[in-house]
């Protein structure tokens, strides 16, 4: 280790002349002097003795960055809490609402995100926010009836490293939100996942999925809409270009004629959005889905319900 030390004794003794300079700036003469004369008589261990004043004074600006980091954080949501949610409160919802998030997606421009749902009273909405994303509201879900209100599952962009809130609102108007901290970014300008003109050519395409009924009558479903979802950040390599915004605005979701949700969707969806939740099957128990997009595109498919077992 020392000799490949000496090879490098220019760059040391100008590094260990700037802690010596640095001493005499900021502390003392003699706290400087005692360290030349340590650089002269013993200049292995002025070299470690310069780490280690390093690796402290590293550790001492790191629990500053951190509060800074949660003040930026802190500051951010309640400037965006108060833009969304006006004068109202917003309860923390504790073990009521959890959010599961992954710490580090696998790409940022399909970061799965679930709700699960356990509070005492009816939720009649949710809204999902990535608070550092150039538009914050993903999206809300308004619920009908026939939502089973156990959970919700969707895909969403993350721009940059970010808390997600998840805000529900009760039936008697009360306001709850949880949050989860992800460090993944550039979900938002990420290219398409495949070519232009076959991405067109099969938008509006749906599939929906779902198993037999579990706890009685309730049933877990899983929609998939095919869409790209431009957000009007991604480049269009052939044309050397941005993407003019197209995705989706609204998507109704019914069964039997009665609602299970009404999303209201933002340039923050993830392209080809999947939709997870539960509902419980009314009249006959089929499904019907109505959406539209930013360019007034109407697309709608009918699920007929079920078969019988």
């Amino acid at each position: 280790m020392f000799g490949s030390l000496s090879e490098h004794w220019p760059v040391v003794w100008s590094m260990l002349g700037g802690v010596a300079e640095g001493m005499l700036r900021h502390y003392d003469a003699k706290c400087a002097a005692r360290f030349i004369i340590m650089i002269v008589e013993h200049p292995v261990k002025a070299c470690i003795k310069t780490l280690l004043l390093a690796i402290v004074a590293c550790g001492a600006t790191l629990p500053a960055r951190a509060d800074a980091k949660d003040d930026d954080a802190r500051d951010r949501w309640e400037l965006l809490r108060s833009t969304m949610f006006g004068g109202r409160t917003v309860h923390d919802a504790g073990d009521q609402l959890h959010l599961v998030i992954p710490e580090r997606a696998l790409d940022a421009a399909l970061v799965p995100v679930t709700v699960e749902l356990n509070l005492p009273t009816r939720v009649t909405a949710i809204s999902l926010v990535v608070d550092n994303n150039p538009s914050p509201l993903a999206g809300t879900f308004r619920f009908g009836p026939a939502f089973t209100q156990k959970f919700l599952k969707v895909r969403v962009r993350v721009n940059d490293y970010t808390l997600i809130h998840a805000v529900a609102e009760t039936e008697d108007g009360v306001l709850y939100t949880t949050s989860r901290y992800i460090k993944v970014s550039g979900g938002c300008s990420a290219p398409g996942l495949g070519n232009p003109a076959e991405v067109l050519a099969r938008i509006g395409r749906m599939q929906f999925r779902r198993t037999r009924a579990v706890e009685g009558v309730k049933v877990p479903a899983e929609l998939m809409i095919s869409h790209p979802n431009y957000n009007g950040m991604q480049m269009d390599r052939a044309k050397s270009n941005f993407t003019p915004a197209r995705y989706l605005q609204n998507v109704t979701v019914t069964t039997g004629g009665v609602s299970i949700f009404d999303l209201e969707g933002d340039i923050s969806m993830s392209e080809d959005p999947v939709i997870g939740f539960g509902y419980t099957p009314a009249d006959d128990g089929a499904i019907d889905i109505l959406a539209r997009d930013s360019m007034g595109s109407v697309f709608s498919r009918h699920f007929e319900a079920l078969p019988q077992s």
